[in-house]
């Protein structure tokens, strides 16, 4: 069916985009949004609403019995652009065999909202996908991170920062001063994190950053083999047990993503279930150190952001984990506590569509940035941290942003 409007219309999803960018709202003309937002309002990673405001009235077309997706496709009339058709796309149905769905289209006065024209959609929505994060503690959490490409050291080609760079691993002696500088910094980051009132802390890079191109690894497992001397005398285990013992929770980075290597170089490959990958880095790291924070990097694949039910089988196999993917869509909401950055992106909060559609959802935000902006986005980030957004900060120096973090919390009263 095609409708045919009296000026451009501007809209599309609810989706608040892979990294964040469409957290201002479905504000843009239709089709113009960012790249990180399809078009196709999708029932397995957002509510199947297309949101349409045409100057003189607003429109929401709607998978009432939320099992369709739905679409409003390109323009059939360049350059006018005002003419849209609009489609209804199913899956899984088998030969001789029929589906039926239940659609509408939803017409209010200028300026209405999706909840006015569309409440009943949203909350379908969320019984059918209910919210299943019940983590309570939204007290900040620390960022470490053990090595960066800014390193650049003939003996240190894992790039650790300690010391600032200055190590040697090529040899027992230097081994063994890598144990005792990484301890030193662990340390040194418990009372940043003592200082901050933090929950606990995530490792960023636990095996070092040898091979840019599969950084971060993601991979807890091969610590050892990519980085040997992280498995000198139990230093990663001491490590991690420093910041278990001052009272802290223990994190690190993951990847959906499974390393293989290639001629002596380690490269990330896209596989068939990445559920079980993860559960199986999770599992490690458990066992292990404790861990119970997760980072999830690179949370796509050739389709785009990692089906949420990737995310729904791990929240329920780990009940007692709290995942933070980076590439988000709305449904992984339910389930884990997506990254986002108001240092590189602006984002300052949990978007306004998500909560919508599960009022209890919350972000960890990345914090830390210059102390210009800092101070430009503090009202919106307070504003966050009262509804119950995370923030994220460095834990491995000292600096402003510490007092930022705190001040926040504090006049939040958490």
């Amino acid at each position: 069916m095609e409708l045919n409007f009296p000026s451009i219309p501007r809209g599309g999803t609810l989706e608040a985009g892979m990294f964040g960018f469409g957290f201002e709202g479905p504000e843009g003309r239709l089709h113009e949004g960012p790249l990180s937002i399809p078009s196709v309002a999708d029932p397995r990673f957002v509510v199947p609403i297309i949101q349409i405001d045409y100057g003189t009235g607003a429109l929401t077309f709607c998978s009432d019995d939320v099992d369709s997706a739905v679409d409003v496709a390109q323009s059939t009339n360049f350059p006018a652009r005002t003419s849209y058709p609009f489609i209804v796309m199913c899956r899984h149905i088998k030969p001789g065999a029929t589906k039926a769905f239940n659609v509408s289209l939803r017409f209010g006065p200028a300026g209405a909202e999706v909840q006015d024209l569309s409440g009943d959609v949203l909350e379908r929505y969320a019984s059918k996908y209910p919210f299943q994060v019940g983590w309570k503690d939204r007290r900040p959490i620390g960022e470490i991170n053990l090595a960066g490409p800014q390193i650049n050291v003939p003996t240190n080609p894992r790039r650790w920062i300690m010391n600032f760079g200055q190590i040697d691993i090529t040899n027992g002696k230097g081994k063994a001063a890598f144990r005792d500088a990484l301890l030193k910094f662990a340390d040194n980051s418990i009372q940043v994190l003592k200082d901050t009132g933090a929950q606990g802390m995530i490792t960023w890079d636990v095996e070092g950053e040898e091979h840019p191109k599969a950084t971060y690894y993601g991979d807890p497992r091969l610590a050892s083999r990519l980085a040997p001397e992280t498995g000198a005398d139990g230093a990663l285990d001491e490590y991690f047990a420093m910041f278990r013992n001052a009272g802290f929770r223990t994190g690190l980075t993951i990847r959906p993503q499974h390393i293989v290597f290639e001629g002596g170089e380690p490269t990330q490959k896209e596989i068939a279930d990445p559920a079980r990958e993860l559960a199986e880095k999770i599992e490690y790291a458990k066992r292990r150190w404790g861990c119970t924070l997760f980072y999830v990097d690179s949370t796509y694949d050739s389709a785009g952001s990692l089906n949420a039910d990737v995310f729904r089988a791990l929240a329920q196999r780990f009940p007692d984990i709290l995942l933070f993917p980076e590439n988000e869509n709305l449904r992984d909401f339910a389930y884990s506590a997506p990254l986002n950055s108001y240092h590189h992106h602006n984002v300052t909060g949990t978007p306004a569509s998500v909560l919508d559609v599960y009022p209890g959802a919350f972000s960890m935000l990345m914090a830390t940035t210059t102390d210009e902006k800092m101070k430009a986005g503090r009202s919106a980030l307070l504003e966050s941290v009262r509804r119950g957004d995370i923030l994220l900060v460095n834990a491995w120096t000292r600096g402003n942003h510490i007092e930022f973090v705190k001040s926040i919390y504090r006049d939040a009263g958490r």
